[in-house]
């Protein structure tokens, strides 16, 4: 599960300095949202790749504490 958690977080870094600093996602990745808050405005800013990969990793971590 931790393993999970660093990937994503770290998936989510790399992403973060690809990105226009003043895009939705990059905001909201700067001020460390929850994963579903940054998937819905990467969603909106047209990077559905990554909310999909937020809203994976949610999910099965999720499933892991059950």
């Amino acid at each position: 599960m931790q393993h999970l958690f660093i990937q994503t977080e770290a998936m989510l870094y790399a992403f973060r300095k690809r990105i226009p600093m003043d895009c939705k996602t990059a905001k909201s990745i700067d001020r460390n949202d929850p994963w579903d808050r940054v998937a819905m405005f990467a969603k909106d800013d047209g990077f559905i790749d990554l909310a999909e990969q937020l809203e994976q990793s949610k999910h099965q971590l999720l499933e892991e504490m059950h």
